[in-house]
């Protein structure tokens, strides 16, 4: 059973009852990730998220990990383009100790300068390592480009430079306005009572406080082009994409079962096309991402130098195939039933239902029934695929990035004749 409540403070409290689990997955989330910050801020979310697990006025960052790891649980964060996550997992028999954590390092952490100096390099030191793994850093080289002068395309790290600028007044402000209990929700799935959740919630979240309210949120536009970054590599990265639907748009299943066909798996016709019958590539696939208000649908390739005007050509004729003819019965039940499988699969999982709780509140205000999302899977048709094919592969909105040592009479046309 699903509940949903709110906090005197106005804090949003999710909870589903899962009888027959043994863990218990909790998540704070707060709807501000890094879309939501000033240009000469980038990377600060990310950079208070670390320090969240440095210390608070009763723990030792030392304290914290011990607590955690003597009952076998896990806790960790993240922080994303439009939300920010704590999240911890426990035996369902402690679950005070989970919200008691979760509390204390959110709402009481401190930002001393010695921690925020060592931390500050941790966080150096994970910019320049995105840079040493190619098939990651192409995916915020591409993203730089596509969403060109908006916040979608920053990296959540931020730059070098403001991170080495960044004090502790500045990251204490920032955690200040994350506490804002308007925009934060606790979601709790396992084998819980959610009275007790509840309870608790109203005795541990006592810190939150409303904040200044924040900036708006411009809606980004796609810029269409190729974009080459030189670098001395063994291959070529390169990412291809068009723009998506946002995560409420009414063709959303379609838009999932249209990337799960183009390249979700090993039957998929990317992987299948230029992996398995040519061996251009060890890794393609395609991608969604989906925000508030748009969305991107994109194509991973790692290939040889020599290959690369090859697999831009055979990304080229997947696109025209799947405008020009319906896919067949047989393919398009194929991924529906890999989709719903996935989905199935990972109801097993109580942190993926914490997720899915707060992401249903986050970006439709309301929770999905699954055999409610089950059956929107199962109503897509192939008139469905072929009409959305021809909606997103547009030149006006494509854009292609490479990443690597090409050689300038190698570097492809970019075929917007798709």
């Amino acid at each position: 059973m699903i509940q949903t409540r709110r906090l005197p403070n106005g804090m949003r409290v999710l909870t589903e009852h899962i009888p027959h689990a043994i863990s218990l997955s909790a998540g704070l989330w707060v709807l501000r990730g890094s879309r939501f910050e000033a240009p000469e801020r980038s990377g600060i979310t990310h950079f208070v998220e670390h320090m969240f697990f440095k210390g608070t006025h009763t723990r030792t960052a030392l304290d914290i990990s011990r607590e955690i790891e003597a009952v076998g649980g896990s806790l960790n964060a993240f922080t994303g383009k439009e939300v920010m996550c704590l999240y911890v997992r426990v035996l369902h028999s402690h679950l005070t100790l989970a919200m008691d954590l979760l509390a204390d390092i959110f709402q009481h952490a401190w930002f001393p300068m010695a921690e925020m100096e060592k931390e500050r390099e941790v966080i150096l030191q994970e910019i320049r390592m995105l840079e040493d793994a190619p098939e990651e850093w192409i995916h915020d080289l591409f993203a730089e480009s596509f969403w060109r002068g908006h916040p979608l395309g920053r990296s959540t790290l931020g730059t070098q430079e403001i991170i080495r600028g960044l004090t502790p007044d500045d990251l204490s402000a920032h955690a200040s306005s994350l506490r804002d209990p308007s925009r934060v929700l606790l979601a709790v799935a396992g084998n819980l009572d959610g009275e007790e959740v509840l309870r608790l919630a109203e005795q541990m979240f006592t810190a939150c406080a409303p904040a200044a309210p924040g900036t708006g949120i411009a809606k980004p536009e796609p810029h269409q082009g190729l974009n080459v970054h030189l670098k001395d590599l063994e291959q070529v990265h390169l990412c291809f994409g068009t723009l998506g639907v946002p995560y409420d748009h009414p063709q959303r299943y379609t838009f999932h079962v249209l990337n799960t066909l183009l390249g979700g798996g090993m039957s998929s016709r990317l992987f299948q096309e230029v992996r398995e019958k040519r061996g251009l590539a060890y890794s393609v696939y395609s991608f969604q991402s989906c925000f508030l208000d748009t969305g991107l649908l994109g194509v991973y390739a790692g290939t040889a130098r020599e290959s690369v005007n090859q697999v831009v050509d055979l990304l080229m004729k997947e696109f025209r195939d799947l405008k020009e003819h319906p896919v067949s019965p047989l393919e398009l039940t194929i991924a529906k039933e890999q989709l719903k499988g996935n989905l199935l699969l990972s109801t097993e999982s109580t942190n993926s239902r914490m997720s899915k709780l707060a992401m249903n509140e986050i970006y439709f205000g309301r929770q999905m029934d699954m055999q409610d999302v089950v059956r929107e899977i199962d109503s897509v048709g192939e008139a469905d695929i072929l009409a959305l094919s021809r909606d997103l592969f547009r030149p006006e909105q494509m854009s292609m990035t490479l990443l690597g040592d090409v050689e300038r009479e190698r570097i492809p046309r970019l075929a917007l004749d798709c």
